[in-house]
């Protein structure tokens, strides 16, 4: 039974805490407890009079896709599908098209954050589709595991710059005038990925790929219960509790600043409070879910019948999770007039170019027909 909870949650890697005994005799108890599951078992006389079950230990569980891992395959490929085009597009705005500056700086870091995450996610995919099974081996087990929750921490972290800068902006305008360079930002920038590398660091070390059968492989997080606890404390204080209120109270100081030096009417006002209570809702209601369910899943025991819920559980956490990734580009960015006029000018330039390569290289061809015409009639005369 400890093995195919494991399984069945080995996709979902913020859990943080795996029984080191990987093999275990089975018994009729384990069997109830499998047909219970709904897991392809519970209509035994559809099958063959001949059909027996796998020999332990390998695979208990049929390989087949359950409902839940269609519907989060469906979200992680739109969470692709969103999430490298846009911020994509910010990488190249911010990187290429706007003038350097503190705030193109932040967004460009931001964006290159969450634009691995969403590129990591079709590693993710793959065993999701395939029972769990791990086919790239031990070292991406742990780099890709691992380098997921760096550029996670990446991306919060970067989220309170950003908040913090508004701030700054708002309370120490002159302080700003004077101090605010791209340099500074750089620094930065250059932090928030050493903070994210420190903080990550058990996950690299305790992600490993482990053995679930004559064939199978699982990467999952293995530690004992006290390290996990504290992995997981940390991760919620650091993750979670601290960013969400730097977060709120940032933006609640540059609330009321706008409100109370207020020059363009009630028009901006309204927008700027759209853009905040969105800012604060996505980021709560994006990360809270994940934090919540690697905590259920410690104080759940491996045998209770409500582990399975609580893979189906962690299974939409950690998509509402990634999706956020989608998101910061249009709450972050997009919404904003300077990198709404750069993104515009800079595709008016490519169909620009583009129209003129095109009309070149008619001209050439017409070029062409002239001259071979000429030369015909040339031929003519003679």
């Amino acid at each position: 039974m400890q093995d195919t909870l494991k399984s069945r949650t080995a996709l979902c890697f913020p859990v943080t805490s795996v029984s080191t005994t990987l093999t275990a005799a089975p018994t009729a108890e384990h069997l109830s407890h499998i047909m219970d599951f709904d897991l392809g078992l519970d209509n035994l006389s559809s099958y063959d009079d001949n059909y027996t079950l796998p020999v332990f230990p390998t695979d208990i569980v049929p390989p087949k896709i359950q409902p839940i891992q269609i519907v989060a395959l469906i979200l992680y490929g739109l969470v692709v599908l969103l999430g490298v085009p846009g911020n994509a597009v910010v990488v190249w705005v911010t990187g290429y098209c706007m003038p350097r500056s503190v705030t193109s700086l932040w967004f460009l870091n931001l964006a290159l954050a969450d634009l691995l995450c969403c590129l990591s996610l079709p590693l993710l995919m793959v065993p999701l589709a395939h029972d769990d099974h791990w086919h790239f081996g031990a070292l991406a087990c742990t780099l890709v595991k691992g380098l997921f929750y760096l550029v996670m921490y990446c991306s919060i972290l970067q989220l309170v710059l950003i908040s913090v800068d508004r701030w700054l902006m708002v309370s120490k305008p002159v302080w700003c005038q004077n101090n605010r360079r791209p340099r500074q930002a750089i620094c930065g920038c250059v932090t928030v990925w050493c903070l994210s590398l420190i903080v990550s660091i058990p996950q690299f070390v305790y992600t490993r790929q482990i053995k679930a059968g004559e064939e199978k492989r699982e990467c999952l997080t293995v530690n004992n219960a006290t390290s996990a606890w504290v992995v997981t404390s940390v991760q919620f204080l650091l993750g979670f509790v601290l960013p969400f209120m730097v977060i709120v109270i940032c933006h609640l100081v540059v609330y009321k600043r706008t409100q109370r030096g207020l020059t363009r009417g009630r028009t901006r006002s309204k927008r700027t409070r759209r853009i905040i209570i969105a800012v604060v809702l996505s980021f709560f209601l994006c990360w809270l879910p994940l934090h919540i369910v690697d905590f259920l899943t410690l104080v759940t025991p491996r045998v209770s019948p409500h582990r399975p819920k609580l893979y189906l559980a962690q299974v939409l956490a950690i998509c509402l999770a990634y999706f956020n990734s989608c998101l910061n580009p249009l709450l972050y960015v997009c919404l904003g007039r300077g990198f709404k006029d750069s993104m515009n000018r800079s595709l008016r330039n490519i169909l620009h170019f583009i129209s003129e390569d095109t009309q070149a290289g008619r001209n050439s061809i017409a070029t062409t027909d002239t001259k071979s015409s000429s030369s015909g009639k040339e031929i003519t005369r003679i």
